[in-house]
């Protein structure tokens, strides 16, 4: 193989390997300023429950944005913030431009519908933008009905299937309101930013016919090619029938051969 084709590969995987490794990269930042917020909080004694969101109360409406960031113990913190780096670079790295309003959508809509539903009493946490960040990536996989997105969506449902119990009411202190409410989240933004789109179906082959392809030096190189339907008129007083078999494999018409066919014309069509 030659030195340059080595080259060429080992860049593409050098590129590959970094913008992998950077999709992780604004998971792990979000996750700094938690750790750094409860780190905060700890030192100071500070109780900042009241920055979480209060259902139907219109001052709790600062939670859908406070709220994720609070988190009322250690151990909350640590369940919140592996799913957290792991499944936002996964979104990052499937969805790309996409991955920033996906997050955004999550994280706002997952704090309404939790003001919505909640029980009375402050919701805080990031566990409502985990379980929104995880149903984008299981919802999208069975809506794109891609190999890939399937893939993802079958690992994810794996990995994090033990987090389907906290959508049930159980611990008198877990919000099983926002995990419902990220999860519905979730299935929006697989909705509205997922691509459904299939892959665009093949074009139907041309029928075979009297059709000749002919090339014009005429136009530009991106229409050089048309198709153009003939009859031949015959010589002398009687009229003679043709026929010309379409080769779909080379584009052209054949030879023609004698034989009872179309009926020719008293003019040429083109």
């Amino acid at each position: 193989m030659p030195p340059h084709r080595l080259e060429k590969d080992t860049r593409l995987l050098q590129d590959e390997s970094t913008y992998f490794a950077y999709s992780f990269l604004p998971g792990t930042l979000f996750v700094a300023l938690l750790w750094l917020i409860h780190l905060l909080s700890f030192l100071t004694g500070a109780d900042l429950a009241w920055l979480g969101v209060l259902p139907r109360r219109f001052f709790g409406l600062i939670g859908v944005l406070t709220g994720p960031l609070i988190h009322s113990d250690l151990l909350h913190l640590l369940s919140n913030s592996f799913p957290l780096v792991l499944v936002s670079g996964f979104i990052l790295l499937l969805q790309g431009r996409k991955a920033e309003r996906v997050f955004v959508l999550v994280y706002v809509l997952s704090g309404l519908l939790n003001w919505v539903i909640g029980r009375a009493g402050y919701h805080v946490g990031a566990s409502g933008v985990v379980y929104g960040l995880v149903g984008f990536l299981l919802f999208n996989g069975f809506l794109r009905q891609h190999r890939g997105a399937m893939a993802v969506s079958l690992a994810v449902l794996f990995l994090y299937s033990g987090l389907f119990y906290g959508l049930f009411p159980a611990a008198e202190r877990v919000s099983w309101e926002g995990h419902l409410a990220g999860l519905l989240a979730g299935l929006v933004a697989a909705v509205v930013y997922g691509d459904t789109r299939k892959a665009a179906q093949a074009p139907p082959a041309l029928a075979p016919g009297l059709v000749q392809r002919h090339l014009s030096h005429t136009i530009g190189p991106h229409y050089q090619h048309m198709l153009i339907s003939y009859e031949i008129k015959g010589t002398g007083t009687g009229t003679s029938s043709f026929t010309y078999t379409y080769n779909p494999a080379t584009g052209v018409a054949q030879a023609p051969t004698k034989c009872s066919g179309l009926a020719s014309k008293q003019a040429k069509r083109f």
